[in-house]
């Protein structure tokens, strides 16, 4: 099989269908998988998914694509040099766009995005007055959890004008790929971005007593803070189970907690979560010298 596109859904089902067997070989346009995330998690899943045999691909150009016969083929280049990907079946994973061309949007003046996004405000208000919009019809992120409560508050707003609004900020992102991947936040790179000067950490998670206890010590979590505040802006995780160890992350997110906050706070021992207090505390300490759990 061949996947074109290396963000979440290629990267779910070509790991999926090469644990079911199948010879995968994953072509990706940008020079990382999941591009958007931190290069320490794209770098490491990519290492663990060559080593189970997906081969992968990254820089590429597709040129065209052809059926040859019971193969599909695709030809494409990497650093200008041309070279051809053969499988049975093809997956394309290569992002999706909002479906409004046919909702009759003409009719009413609903002001769209570039790329066909209807565009809403904080309260899932349309530019037109008495039109509301939620869910993928407005663009990233197409999640159907955020989908819920985006109808949820356009619901609400256009039938009690409550002007609820929606802070998109700690809305987390997960990738289940085995380890997984869940963030929220700001990368270091997005918070540069936003003019903010930050400190970081990084742990492995072979720094973890449960992940060694269960023998799962693959992968990292790293923790992007304020340098004046110690205000924590974004974590960013690659673990067994990282989509259920990032809602601590997300409450500190959302609630502008600070790593002393996350220090103060008794975690239960061993736990995967306490990951996320091992990479507040090595902000202030080396967590080797640690006697056993994070104090």
């Amino acid at each position: 099989m061949i996947v074109l596109g290396g963000r979440a859904l290629g990267l779910e089902f070509a790991q999926m269908y090469s644990h079911m067997g199948t010879r995968v070989t994953l072509l990706q346009r940008s020079h990382r998988i999941i591009p958007e995330e931190e290069p320490a998690l794209s770098d490491a899943l990519r290492q663990y998914l060559e080593e189970e045999g997906i081969k992968i691909k990254t820089g590429v150009r597709i040129k065209r694509i052809y059926q040859k016969q019971n193969e599909t083929v695709v030809v494409a280049t990497v650093n200008g040099r041309e070279f051809e990907a053969r499988g049975e079946e093809l997956l394309l994973a290569t992002g999706r766009d909002p479906n409004t061309n046919l909702l009759g949007l003409e009719t009413v003046p609903v002001g769209l995005k570039q790329d066909g996004a209807v565009r809403v405000n904080r309260e899932m208000h349309t530019t037109a007055p008495h039109v509301w919009a939620a869910g993928d019809v407005i663009g990233e992120p197409m999640q159907e959890t955020i989908a819920a409560k985006e109808g949820a508050t356009a619901a609400e707003n256009a039938l009690s004008g409550t002007h609820k609004k929606i802070d998109f900020f700690p809305v987390p992102r997960a990738i289940f790929t085995s380890p997984q991947v869940a963030t929220v936040g700001l990368t270091e790179k997005g918070a540069h971005e936003h003019g903010i000067e930050c400190a970081c950490r990084t742990i492995p998670m072979s720094k973890v007593p449960k992940a060694i206890v269960i023998r799962e010590t693959r992968g990292l979590i790293k923790m992007v803070a304020e340098a004046s505040t110690g205000r924590i802006l974004g974590v960013h995780i690659l673990a067994d189970g990282a989509a259920d160890i990032i809602h601590e992350a997300v409450l500190a997110v959302k609630y502008k907690l600070t790593i002393d906050d996350i220090i103060d706070t008794v975690h239960v021992f061993p736990t995967m979560t306490e990951s996320i207090k091992l990479a507040a505390t090595s902000f202030r300490k080396d967590i080797d010298e640690l006697s056993c759990c994070a104090e």
